[in-house]
């Protein structure tokens, strides 16, 4: 635990680099973060080489799989689409007024500006760069609103992790795989036996190979490129050009990732992206362009999630109606677990009452920012529905990434209502938690779902793992707002160091949307209810049948997806995996299908390996390489 709390400022420095100011690769957009798998493979070794030469000092698994949660957890919080969206978003509206965009009337009078940073030297020095944090009159501005925003951090990681406890049970009862959960536990497992694997290591190497290849071609131009990464693809002719640019990639990662998915998953995840295409073709051949969204793929996406929520309460019905009992003192419902300390995470009255009061908390914050009381339980309710639903996706698909860009419960609510349901407060609100919204990728509690699984299968005591995570969580969060107003005042917002990207999507974008929808009135969208009404049905639908009819192909999650953009660029290595995995469980059966994992894997750990060292090179020699020679970005 010590060396965990030591590497997390390590950890959130680095992100502060490398995703935030540089923009050189994105660690956590993907499933697993290609950093703390590195270090996994690192303390493994160093655990070999102390047991042969030192033992008392050697790790135990426990240990490793304890800082490998660690890193994770505090990867998630500070990583691209969480805690550093809200850190640029408290400076940008006041540094970037002008009277063309009339912020100061539309905006500023529905501010709550206990949660921002207004402060002018703050402003000067944090925009333009050369400064330290540790000048007198840069820190002292951001104590409040930063202690606030971990407040909320807080509050949010528990209420998950209360949902969290209460589902973990079910789903093990379900037989969940928690097929991310399951790489840190092979890769740690003496009996498993992967790092003695030649296979294991044959794929590791030509994942290490193809990333440093292209690092080699970035630092000498006159090196062959080689061409695994995302590029487009567009057909020129109506109607076929109406379905957009097709993305095109093949790192070897995503080979490796595609590997674990169910091979009826696989399948509906490249089907259902191309069928989203055709939709989009057939709706430009009756007339609809595709700025009027028609069909609505996003929207079909949201649906499925309720659907899909739908059916995760129902087959959890009893064992809800048995916690609940619980939670008001009946002793016979309490559930146990047969591993670690024999408790669950969290007793039941704990899971339960501190999700309600977890709840309560994040509207009591909301309604001190200036949001109604109805606004408030009505944007958590949808924001939880989907955590719950990723984290079920999460423990028992293990999809390579998945989003749900910008249709969270800010776009919900207005498409329903219309936006003049909801006073300008409410909306400033809402806007401001564009950090939870903006892609619904890396929220606390699909990470937590694996932490408790891999504390579940490494025999380690679930309650203090659940006392582990939010502490973890206070502390990256603390460390992560240290980091980025570090490297931040060194580098200056504007100077030509600081990534354009990150300027537009996590600073004006927020603050643009908001202006729109307040200047904007916005009807109720009866084609978007039409989609989430369709997206509910339909899933139900392939939901059913693919509970009553073995033989049926279609997952629904693959219809769930189909309008996830990260995901929607790795259709082809997917296809290319499907195809190969459903050849060699025909003709080699299940012992083969085994076998050749450890190939797999392998491509995962030796591309992540050099993705890592990829981004030490990038720090130690100044290089500002493209993220296009990175593997994030999804």
């Amino acid at each position: 635990m010590v060396i965990g709390l030591l590497l997390i400022p390590a950890t959130t420095w680095w992100l502060a680099h490398i995703e935030h100011v540089r923009y050189s690769d994105n660690a956590t957009t993907s499933a697993i973060f290609f950093h703390c798998l590195t270090i996994l493979l690192v303390l493994v070794g160093v655990k070999a080489l102390l047991h042969r030469f030192a033992p008392r000092w050697e790790l135990s698994r426990g240990e490793i799989l304890t800082i490998y949660i660690m890193l994770v957890v505090t990867s998630a919080l500070a990583g691209h689409d969480q805690l550093q969206i809200i850190f640029l978003m408290m400076t940008w509206v006041f540094r970037n007024v002008t009277p063309e965009n009339h912020w100061e009337e539309d905006i500023f009078p529905h501010l709550p500006r206990h949660l921002l940073v207004d402060d002018p030297l703050v402003l000067r020095k944090l925009y333009g760069g050369e400064a330290s944090l540790y000048e007198s009159g840069l820190w002292q501005p951001w104590v409040g609103p930063v202690l606030w925003w971990v407040l909320f951090a807080a509050l949010v990681v528990w209420t998950q992790l209360c949902l969290m406890a209460v589902f973990r049970r079910q789903w093990d009862r379900e037989r969940l795989n928690y097929p991310i959960a399951q790489v840190p536990l092979d890769i740690t497992s003496p009996a498993v036996g992967l790092l003695r694997n030649k296979a294991f290591w044959a794929a590791f190497g030509l994942g290490a190979v193809v990333q440093l290849w292209r690092l080699a071609n970035n630092l000498w131009p006159a090196w062959p490129p080689l061409n695994v990464g995302v590029f487009y693809h567009s057909f020129r002719e109506f109607p076929l050009s109406a379905m957009g640019a097709v993305p095109l990639s093949s790192y070897p990662f995503s080979y490796g990732l595609a590997y674990l998915l169910p091979l009826n998953l696989a399948f509906s995840v490249w089907f259902f992206f191309w069928f989203a295409r055709l939709e989009m073709v057939a709706g430009a051949l009756i007339g609809h362009r595709q700025a009027q969204r028609f069909p609505y793929i996003q929207q079909q996406g949201v649906g499925a999630y309720f659907g899909l929520a739908c059916f995760i309460l129902w087959a959890a019905r009893d064992h809800l109606a048995k916690t609940w009992r619980a939670a008001w003192g009946d002793r016979s419902a309490e559930v146990r677990t047969t591993t670690g300390s024999g408790r669950e995470p969290l007793p039941s009255p704990v899971a339960v009452w501190g999700f309600l009061g977890g709840t309560a908390g994040l509207i009591v914050f909301s309604m001190a920012a200036g949001a109604s009381f109805t606004a408030a339980l009505l944007y958590f309710a949808i924001f939880l529905t989907l955590s719950l639903v990723l984290s079920r996706l999460r423990a028992e698909l293990g999809l390579p990434t998945i989003e749900l860009y910008q249709v969270g419960a800010d776009d919900i609510l207005p498409a329903i209502t219309g936006s003049r349901a909801w006073s300008a407060r409410d909306r400033t609100v809402m806007g401001m938690y564009f950090w939870l919204h903006r892609t619904h990728r890396q929220l606390p509690m699909p990470i937590q779902a694996d932490a408790l699984r891999i504390g579940h299968e490494a025999g380690m005591a679930l309650p203090s793992l659940s006392r582990l995570l939010p502490l973890t969580a206070v502390v990256a969060a603390l460390a992560a707002f240290w980091a980025y107003l570090h490297v931040v005042y060194q580098t200056g917002v504007e100077s030509a160091q600081f990534a354009d990207i990150i300027r537009w999507a996590f600073g004006r974008d927020p603050w643009q949307k908001l202006s729109t929808v307040l200047n904007v009135p916005r009807d109720p969208d009866y084609g978007a209810m039409g989609a989430y009404a369709y997206g509910i049905a339909f899933t139900l639908f392939l939901a059913a049948m693919r509970t009553r009819f073995v033989w049926w192909p279609f997952h629904p999650v693959g219809y769930l997806v189909s309008g996830s953009f990260g995901l929607f660029r790795l259709w082809l290595p997917i296809f290319i995996t499907w195809l190969f995995k459903a050849v060699l469980l025909r003709y080699g059966g299940l012992e083969t299908y085994r076998r050749a994992r450890p190939f797999f894997l392998g491509l995962i750990c030796g591309e992540f390996s050099a993705a890592f060292l990829r981004t030490v090179v990038d720090l130690v020699f100044n290089l500002h390489l493209p993220p296009s020679s990175g593997v994030g970005g999804l």
